[in-house]
């Protein structure tokens, strides 16, 4: 059987340039379909930021000495217990950046809707004068990055002020025995999801607007889901991974979080397209967001479910939120198909193999350090080295089939729509508080964790997850769609419509662990 490599060419599923390329010209200010919500519940976004500062009623050298504070608070014992979703931060740095923004919107030479907006980034991606760590107490220590990586670079150049790394972990709760538990900002006794959790704690927690996350089986749209934001894992080759140290090769990308849609959309737009640098990202057709605001009818849209897959959740929360919302997409138009996924067990099987043995062939150039990792990554690393290259050439057989069954299932519908996750943010192990990463070798909190996201990984597809509710514990609750390959404005619109449906039923965290007061 034939293995399919990836990225494939835009060709191969039938796509085309798009007929009209919407920018970040949409986010002019000069378009006013600006509905702000209610201020208790509201999430402070670029716009809240860019219209301040352009209408002078504040710096973004203001809000950042402000932010410094703000971050040190959540990460000391004055917040108790600390949030830790920050691990990396430059004070100067940061004053610097915030400094020439001031400059710029006094001269009124704004860079664009992004300039002066506090953005996080993961601690796997270079930044300029940072430890590229991976929440390790190895890798690059007292090595810093030399330069940005690429998508670094294309926020810097829209003016976004880089706050510093997130924490990070190898699993799905961000609980790492190198630096701190990052705890959940809606309730401190559960986890915040993995491994972007410190990216998703910062957006919930109101530290910043955006961060940057990196997906490789649902690492951005678990914690996304976990903290009640919205996370965009990219087509595989969407966005460039140069300067993305990035332990799971043939998987993983990068891709945005935010406290709003239009958030997410810009910082899609910003950092997609191609890079002469890495290959994989000259295959796609040009990023658009056309469409996106498209919003009053969705009588144009077939979303497809597989009922038996969704039934697998574990709190019942979750299937309430998730027929509420197709009861509400329907009254838009939208129209639901059943659909049927074949092979789904053996596609989950196939993707763990194929994370684990790319992630073990990074790791074994580690091998003196290996006992620093988590124990739940020492045991998988112990396990999964007992594959050979075998097993991985099966997994991708299986790969290569689960694209061509998707590909047949996108000519049908043009969206599929799952729970984001089987689960809520589980409760801290109290074993994790004491030993840190022990608590994380239960099993099924990462199989229900990433039992709809692995799909889209393994194939290479793009999925966005939304929030939709909280459960009887205020724990927010996500739905993912999947769309087919380099269709991400679809996704967006979509979400953007979700957005419009939860509406005023969104909410902040609770005041203690609540830092958005930036303006």
């Amino acid at each position: 059987m034939t293995i399919t490599p990836l990225p494939l060419p835009k060709e191969v599923f039938g796509i085309e340039e798009p007929m009209k390329i919407d920018g970040l010209e949409i986010f002019d200010h000069k378009n006013k379909e600006y509905n702000p919500i209610p201020e208790k519940q509201k999430f402070l976004c670029a716009r809240d930021f860019t219209e301040a500062y352009s209408a002078r009623r504040i710096t973004p050298t203001q809000v950042c000495e402000k932010l410094i504070d703000n971050i040190n608070q959540s990460c000391s014992e004055a917040c108790d217990p600390p949030l830790y979703g920050m691990y990396q931060y430059h004070q100067d740095d940061i004053m610097a950046q915030a400094e020439a923004s001031t400059t710029r919107y006094i001269q009124e030479q704004s860079l664009g809707p992004l300039d002066g907006v506090p953005v996080a980034i993961k601690d796997e991606l270079d930044v300029e004068g940072y430890e590229t760590q991976l929440g390790t107490s190895f890798f690059n220590r007292g090595n810093p990055a030399s330069r940005d990586a690429f998508l670094i670079k294309k926020l810097k150049d829209q003016g976004a002020i880089i706050i510093g790394k997130t924490n990070m972990g190898f699993g799905i709760t961000t609980s790492n025995p190198n630096m701190h538990i990052t705890r959940n900002p809606y309730n401190s006794d559960h986890y915040c999801g993995g491994s972007s959790g410190g990216s998703a704690c910062v957006v919930s927690s109101g530290l910043c607007p955006i961060a940057i996350g990196c997906d490789a089986g649902g690492s951005i749209r678990i914690p996304s889901s976990f903290c009640g934001i919205y996370g965009l894992k990219p087509t595989y080759g969407r966005i460039s991974s140069t300067g993305d140290f990035q332990l799971c090769n043939s998987v993983g990308v990068a891709g945005p979080m935010a406290a709003c849609v239009d958030d997410l959309a810009l910082t899609y737009y910003a950092v997609a397209g191609q890079d002469a640098e890495d290959p994989k990202t000259l295959f796609q057709p040009s990023p658009t967001l056309h469409g996106i605001h498209h919003t009053n009818t969705l009588s144009d849209l077939k979303i497809g479910i597989f009922s038996e897959w969704n039934k697998q959740v574990v709190d019942p929360a979750i299937t309430y939120a998730l027929q509420t919302f197709i009861n509400e997409f329907k009254l838009r138009g939208a129209e639901f198909i059943e659909i049927d996924i074949p092979e789904l067990e053996d596609a989950r099987i196939a993707h763990l193999i194929t994370v684990t043995s790319e992630f073990c062939t990074t790791m074994n150039g580690y091998k003196k350090y290996l006992h620093l990792l988590s124990p739940l990554n020492i045991v998988n690393i112990a396990t999964y080295n007992n594959m050979n290259a075998s097993d991985y050439i099966k997994a991708q057989h299986v790969r290569t089939r689960m694209m061509r069954n998707i590909s047949v299932i996108f000519s049908g519908v043009n969206l599929i729509l799952t729970p984001t996750c089987a689960i809520t943010a589980p409760p801290i192990c109290p074993r994790a508080l004491k030993y840190s990463g022990i608590g994380e070798i239960d099993s099924s909190v990462t199989s229900n964790g990433m039992m709809y996201t692995h799909l889209a990984n393994f194939i290479g597809i793009p999925a966005i997850t939304i929030p939709a509710g909280y459960n009887d514990k205020d724990l927010p609750i996500g739905l993912q769609f999947m769309a087919k390959w380099y269709d991400e404005a679809m996704l967006l619109r979509i979400a953007k419509a979700s957005e419009e449906i939860l509406g005023c039923k969104r909410r902040k965290p609770s005041e203690k662990y609540w830092f958005g007061d930036l303006l």
